[in-house]
């Protein structure tokens, strides 16, 4: 019996100390639990701000520096018209590519349309000479050099708000004519609400008041260059080879004729017998092929060729003058 009192009590006294260890021990947990959960609000109250600046780190559209101003467009683009697809309809941009190429073909003007919702624009003459700048446009020499010009479209909830640029090559164009383009612009887009429209409107005003201003200038196309011929001892040289070369290609062909003349055994092509026919039985087909084998009427160039869309962007200015 005093033995099975012994164990008794030594067993009572473990759960009485694991009782009081578990008491003691809870409020140590509920501590550490606190901690840790204070410990991961922190963490996210430090890295949280820093996403956050992160993502409004990119600048607004007229609150860029140099060199690129926070634009990431391509410099060439497949039209002069830029941000125009949540707006606008592709066969309206592409009358506008219509009436820009002929300005830019003719050295008036080299344009270009950007439209953008007012969100992502800070001050916006700015934004309009920022582009102008980013995208390299007018002619970089030449009479006509630093011919850029744009228009920007700041896209508002319930109207449009037009700015320009103008590069210092175009100093005709003068504030109240291009101010009254853009308020014409404004205007056909309050009563349409329509940004084809308004587009068209714009090109139209503008093509009218740029060649008011300016007559085409076919110089201004690009020329291939001219390689200056060697002088001195090189020239002497390089005629002599061309002459002597002359004459071996001359007496070359005098050789064949006389070959091919009366004179000796007839000669007949390889490809043809006396009778007309082929080596193989057949006789010619039309297009260069034979009876049998398949033609070689290829393009002279390897293959059929597309033509590659043309791309439009600056030349290399992006020099401007005036804003509003």
């Amino acid at each position: 019996m005093k033995e099975y009192s012994f164990w008794d009590t030594l067993w009572s006294k473990l759960l009485n100390k694991r009782e009081r260890f578990g008491r003691l021990n809870s409020p140590w947990r509920a501590y550490r639990l606190v901690t840790i959960l204070g410990l991961a609000f922190s963490l996210l109250g430090i890295f949280t701000p820093t996403q956050a600046k992160a993502v409004q780190a990119e600048p607004l559209c007229g609150d860029g520096s140099a060199p690129d101003y926070g634009f990431s467009y391509d410099l060439l683009q497949p039209h002069w018209t830029v941000g125009w697809e949540d707006y606008a309809s592709e066969q309206t941009v592409n009358r506008i590519d219509r009436v820009l190429d002929r300005l830019n073909d003719a050295a008036i003007a080299q344009t270009m349309i950007l439209i953008l919702p007012q969100d992502r624009v800070g001050l916006r003459p700015n934004c309009a000479v920022h582009f102008l700048r980013y995208m390299k446009l007018g002619l970089p020499s030449g009479a006509r050099k630093d011919n850029g010009f744009v228009f920007l479209i700041v896209v508002e909830p319930d109207r449009i708000d037009v700015h320009y640029a103008v590069g210092l090559g175009l100093p005709a164009l003068t504030a109240p004519e291009l101010t009254n383009i853009n308020r014409a612009v404004e205007a056909t887009y309050q009563s349409t609400h329509s940004m084809d429209q308004a587009l068209l409107a714009l090109a139209n005003e503008f093509n009218i008041v740029a060649r008011n201003n300016y007559e085409p200038e076919p110089s201004a196309a690009s020329t291939p260059e001219i390689v200056d011929q060697p002088a001195g001892p090189a020239a002497a040289v390089a005629l002599c080879g061309q002459l002597c070369l002359g004459l071996f290609l001359f007496l070359f062909l005098i050789w064949m004729f006389s070959q091919m003349g009366g004179g000796g055994t007839r000669y007949y092509p390889p490809d043809y017998g006396p009778s007309g026919g082929t080596p193989w039985g057949g006789s010619p087909s039309r297009g260069g092929g034979y009876r049998g084998f398949p033609s070689r009427d290829f393009p002279s160039g390897g293959g059929r060729s597309f033509p590659s869309p043309r791309m439009r962007g600056g030349s290399g200015s992006g020099r401007s003058g005036r804003t509003n």
